[in-house]
């Protein structure tokens, strides 16, 4: 398995965690973007969790795991925000538009050029990011009680 980040202290702690639980002989962590997914690979699959929202350039980084996962599952977690805005929004919705505008898209903001998502990516955005990236659609996965959160398979 091999986790990829660009933050130089969560792949430290991700290497010590993995030395802890006595499987450092079946995990890597990359301290890379992940539009450079390509060079590691292939991979069988990829997951993103909760972090596409966060990203400048979802659309190459999208496109990255298309190339490096060529025949396999390509599966995104994000926030399960309403499909649509409606006003004044549920409590979930009110709690990630708080976190988009105070944390997550000043994230993908601070790097040019930039997609400007944020927490409310909706899975309208979702799916026009997939397609900038070649897939052809995506599926809502039927994952119940998992939180705040929601689960897409990209399709090719």
């Amino acid at each position: 398995m091999d986790g990829f980040d660009i933050d130089e202290p969560s792949i430290e702690l991700a290497r010590a965690n993995a030395a802890t639980a006595g499987v450092v002989d079946r995990v890597r962590f990359h301290n890379a973007d992940g539009d450079g997914l390509a060079a590691h690979g292939p991979f069988d699959a990829a997951f993103a969790c909760e972090c596409i929202h966060d990203m400048a350039r979802p659309v190459d980084v999208l496109a990255a795991m298309r190339q490096a996962v060529p025949y396999g599952p390509v599966v995104i977690m994000d926030e399960a925000v309403g499909e649509r805005l409606v006003a004044p929004g549920d409590d979930v919705e009110r709690l990630m538009c708080g976190y988009g505008i105070f944390c997550c898209l000043p994230d993908g903001l601070s790097h040019r050029p930039s997609a400007g998502t944020g927490t409310v990516m909706r899975p309208d955005t979702l799916r026009d990011y997939a397609q900038a990236a070649g897939f052809a659609d995506l599926d809502i996965l039927a994952v119940e009680d998992f939180g705040m959160f929601r689960f897409y398979s990209l399709t090719r």
